[in-house]
């Protein structure tokens, strides 16, 4: 698969237009020292790489082909001193749920995770909308901490609070990035 930054890493002078809650998770990651950010691929999720290519090009991504794999990378790089990030979307939380409840939470090991959330209202895949409303309640579930971001002028803060959370801790945290903010609904259509 081709790496989503690939498009804008091949020309650098790219216009392309970041949206601000992109940019805006990207700097909180970076603030929280979040160096290492491991990803399932996601159109959404796609800005926030943008966003790190862009403004901190001293990130590193790693693909993971699976929401679980790449949980486990973040493990070992947690184990080896880094502050990792998963960005995945909602449909893969469901892969991950032994890894944060075996794993994760167990063994303290904390990791920023950043879910594209689908399945709210309006989606038009009916396939991820049971996943996409049981995100909180799993979560709650495991006494994993989260926040939403509703706002484009939230979404550093936030990301920041949560990392400062999970790494103070040792226990994962997520920041959800809804529909409405990830693809703006205009004119009654995503």
């Amino acid at each position: 698969m081709t790496d989503p930054r690939s498009q804008t890493a091949a020309n650098p002078s790219a216009d392309a237009v970041i949206p601000r809650w992109a940019t805006g998770v990207a700097a909180g990651l970076w603030a929280a020292g979040c160096r290492d950010i491991v990803y399932v691929p996601d159109n959404p999720l796609s800005h926030i790489l943008a966003a790190l290519l862009r403004h901190h090009t001293e990130v590193r991504t790693l693909l993971a082909m699976r929401e679980e794999e790449a949980l486990g990378i973040a493990a070992g790089l947690y184990l080896g001193g880094a502050r990792p990030a998963v960005l995945m979307q909602s449909s893969g939380v469901g892969n991950t749920l032994n890894a944060i409840g075996s794993l994760l939470i167990p063994y303290q090991v904390p990791v920023m995770l950043v879910v594209s959330m689908r399945g709210d209202p309006g989606e038009w895949n009916s396939a991820q909308v049971p996943m996409g409303r049981a995100v909180a309640p799993v979560l709650d579930a495991f006494g994993v901490q989260h926040l939403t971001v509703e706002r484009d002028e939230e979404a550093e803060g936030k990301v920041l609070a949560l990392a400062s959370l999970a790494f103070g801790t040792r226990l994962p945290a997520a920041c959800l990035l809804p529909r409405r903010l990830t693809v703006p609904v205009r004119g009654g259509v995503a």
